[in-house]
């Protein structure tokens, strides 16, 4: 050692690359955890259609089916209605949106007045007493009168339907035809907007 000669004077200390490359290696880490979640969350999230009644809802634990569901309540006069699907789906994670398939409505106006609505599908929200479909709707009154519209919205405990996409209706009076209208079941009273025609026979 007395005769040991450092090759320079100057002392270098070792760098911190090890710890750069652990923080580099943490953060790419994470971030393909992050986009394998993504990812799996966009694959896993099925549409509530046909197709969850073909096997693959069963491999998915984001919904639940449901055969023959009914849903019974009163709205906000009292008057009570009952709600049922052949086949529904749930998603465990949105406990307030049901989809229904084959979908039937019995709304009592009174005590021996009612309407019944039907449908192929729609979506209740639970929460809100919400009945939503895009589908075509018929509805029919315990007077014989009757009417159908590509999409309706009503809500149960107000007794408001309402659609953007128009009415025909039909009953011993004549024909009622209407770009929109909205229906308010405590009042039976019918409101029509844009272009709207009645043949009263």
């Amino acid at each position: 050692m007395k005769n040991y000669i450092p090759r320079t004077n100057k002392v270098t200390k070792p760098k911190n690359n090890k710890i750069i490359k652990l923080i580099i290696l943490a953060f790419l880490l994470i971030l393909i955890l992050t986009l394998i979640f993504f990812s799996n969350s966009k694959n896993n999230s099925l549409t509530l259609d046909d197709q969850v009644f073909k096997g693959e809802y069963q491999n998915n634990k984001k919904f639940i089916k449901i055969d023959k569901l009914k849903f019974r309540g009163f709205n906000n006069q009292g008057n009570p209605y009952l709600l049922t699907a052949k086949e529904a789906i749930k998603e465990t994670e949105n406990i307030d949106v049901v989809k229904l398939f084959n979908v039937q409505a019995d709304i009592f106006l009174s005590e021996k007045d009612w309407f019944f609505l039907n449908t192929k599908e729609a979506i209740f929200k639970i929460k809100d007493k919400t009945l939503f479909t895009d589908n075509n709707v018929k509805g029919f009154y315990d007077d014989g009168s009757s009417f159908s519209t590509p999409s309706i919205e009503y809500d149960f405990n107000s007794g408001i339907a309402k659609s953007e996409e128009g009415i025909v209706m039909f009953g011993k009076w004549g024909n009622i035809k209407a770009d929109k209208f909205s229906f308010n079941s405590f009042k039976d009273v019918y409101s029509f907007s844009g272009k709207a025609v009645m043949i009263v026979k």
